[in-house]
């Protein structure tokens, strides 16, 4: 669940109390009370008592100045030991958790949280610059330690108690306090970029809602931040603090002439542009401004895919038809996704155009890979703003469009034995090619036994990209299923000539059988459940052509060739079990 300022909350709660009327409100107690179990009653109960203050009771001392060095010192002390690894005693595997983690002494978590309420003390007492301090070095110490493995634990965001997102949004109110005004800005900056690796929610917009006080001379600061963003490199974070600063301080009118004066440098403007513009339901609008960014914009931005949503959201509102199949053709063109590209085969009106639809986007996808090919690796980009990321073509996706033609030749071209493993991430062709062909060779007169059934349905499970560099749209709907649907009413329309058939089938389980093989013969214990389900696939396929004696014959080849290998011959009787129509003993 997403997370609230304090001033969000207390200012939604206000505006909801007043809509109700004394009575009214009296019944949402009781009410809320009636849900409560019987363990939680008295705590609430307790929650209703009015208590007195005694007359004699003095307020809190704030704190000094010596108790401020006091505890610089011990935060000094305390990052000492974490460098020394006096909290860790190395790492090791954690059965719970299904990987490696930091052992050792977990009292750092109980230091680190009084450490943290001692200087949110000096934060609520006003002491903004022993508190910037303060947070300054033990965030740091955290920060480092987490990453250099100085404290013991599995997720040490998750052990501590201290709500680390609010408490980088108080050091940079902090900051803002106890900073002269004209450095303010690069202060900020500052102290926004040590925090990214802990929260994405280092926002200045976090910032003026962390506390219930208005921050002084806030509109003079507005202006200087938006000047001084726009001087800066335009990596990751500064990108978004400009655009969330325009959107603050200057609203919809300074997001237009940020992308109008300086689109090409921020793209994102375009996006923030359109997004306050659909808010007002202004469709008309939207149209105008998004054929100005993708007119503006160079084609080798991804960012284009998402501007081109927004005029496909648009169109349909206003029904556009003609500028429905022009968005979802420049979206794809724009961020290659599968998603995008079965959008636009949804709108085919037959199969002459789907076969249009797909050859122009090869050709397209072909450009852009002999461009990004030339350009080098998407990692070198990775702390650049997403805005300005190239077009990407991800894996497999030119194979998927050879299925959905019909262009099974070069399909199968792709297939190798050789890539007998790495199927899990969607990385190799033969995780699609070899189920595809299986599935193709079936006898669809039968319905799908079980393993073939597991096989299909995981080939086509494919893993929505996301990440830095992809401007991914947010189409509703089961991607895996359409993607299914789309394959199987391709064999239809484009039917696998019977010459060819079973070549093609003989191809993917010559792939298959040397995954087996790979995976059994190199001992990948954890993945023999996936050996034994595609041999069973093959097995099963055989079964549907009215061949069961071949399919037993592979199932007891494989089991005679590893009879060593206990555990798979156990995964292997799962996987016959499950299909029930063959034996392994």
């Amino acid at each position: 669940m997403t997370k609230i300022t304090l001033k969000e909350f207390i200012s939604e709660l206000n505006a909801r109390l007043e809509k109700f009327t004394h009575t009214e409100l009296k019944e949402i107690i009781r009410s809320h009370g009636m849900d409560l179990s019987p363990r939680e009653r008295r705590g609430y109960l307790d929650r209703f008592v009015r208590t007195e203050k005694p007359k004699a009771e003095k307020k809190s001392e704030k704190p000094t100045k010596s108790d401020g060095e006091l505890l610089l010192r011990e935060i000094q002390a305390f990052g000492e030991r974490a460098e020394r690894y006096e909290y860790t005693t190395g790492w090791g595997w954690d059965d719970e958790y299904g990987e490696e983690r930091a052992w050792g002494d977990d009292s750092w978590v109980a230091e680190i949280d009084s450490l943290f309420e001692r200087i949110n003390n000096f934060y609520e007492a006003g002491d903004y610059a022993l508190a910037r301090k303060a947070y300054d070095k033990l965030l740091e110490i955290y920060l480092e330690g987490s990453q250099e493995g100085h404290f013991s634990g599995h997720d040490q965001d998750e052990m501590v108690e201290t709500d680390l997102e609010e408490t980088g949004l108080k050091y940079l109110r902090s900051i803002y306090l106890s900073e002269k005004p004209s450095s303010r800005p690069e202060a900020l900056l500052n102290g926004i970029t040590n925090l990214s690796y802990l929260s994405r929610d280092a926002t200045i917009h976090g910032m003026i809602h962390v506390s219930m006080e208005d921050l002084p001379e806030l509109g003079q600061f507005g202006e200087q931040w938006i000047d001084y963003l726009k001087k800066q490199k335009g990596d990751r974070i500064v990108m978004d603090l400009l655009k969330e600063a325009v959107r603050l301080f200057q609203g919809v009118k300074g997001l237009e002439t940020l992308a109008l004066e300086k689109g090409s440098q921020f793209p994102g403007a375009f996006v923030e542009w359109l997004e306050a513009l659909k808010k007002d339901k202004d469709y008309p609008e939207m149209i105008r401004v998004a054929k100005l960014g993708l007119e503006r914009l160079s084609d080798h931005l991804a960012i284009r895919g998402r501007i081109a949503d927004y005029l496909h959201e648009a169109a349909n509102q206003l029904g556009e038809k003609h500028l429905i199949e022009e968005s979802l053709i420049k979206a794809l063109y724009a961020s290659p996704s599968l998603s995008r590209l079965l959008n636009l085969l949804d709108q085919a009106k037959n199969t002459e155009q789907t076969a249009e639809y797909l050859n122009d986007a090869l050709a397209r996808f072909e450009k852009i890979r002999k461009r990004t090919e030339k350009g080098g690796s998407l990692e070198e980009d990775f702390n650049h703003s997403p805005d300005l990321h190239e077009n990407h073509v991800p894996q497999n996706l030119e194979i998927y469009c050879y299925l959905l033609k019909g262009d099974y030749a070069k399909a199968v071209a792709s297939m190798s034995p050789a890539k007998a493993l790495g199927w899990s991430f969607g990385n190799s062709p033969n995780a699609i090619l070899v189920p595809f062909f299986l599935y193709a060779r079936w006898d669809h007169e039968k319905k799908l036994s079980a393993n073939i059934a597991d096989l299909w349905k995981d080939a086509t499970d494919v893993p929505t990209p996301f990440g830095t560099f992809f401007q991914e749209d947010s189409t509703p709907g089961d991607l895996s299923k359409r993607f299914r649907d789309h394959l199987e009413k391709a064999l239809k329309e484009f039917p696998i000539p019977e010459k060819q058939q079973d070549g093609y089938y003989l191809t993917a389980e010559k792939s298959a059988l040397k995954r087996v093989d790979a995976i059994v013969g190199e001992k990948h214990r954890q993945s023999y459940w996936k050996a034994g389900q595609l041999l069973l696939a093959i097995a099963e396929t055989y079964w549907s052509n009215g061949e069961a004696d071949k399919g037993q014959k592979l199932i007891n080849r494989f089991k005679e060739k590893y009879h060593r290998h206990s555990a798979f011959k156990t995964e292997l009787q799962k996987a016959a079990q499950k299909s029930k129509l063959f034996s392994v003993p």
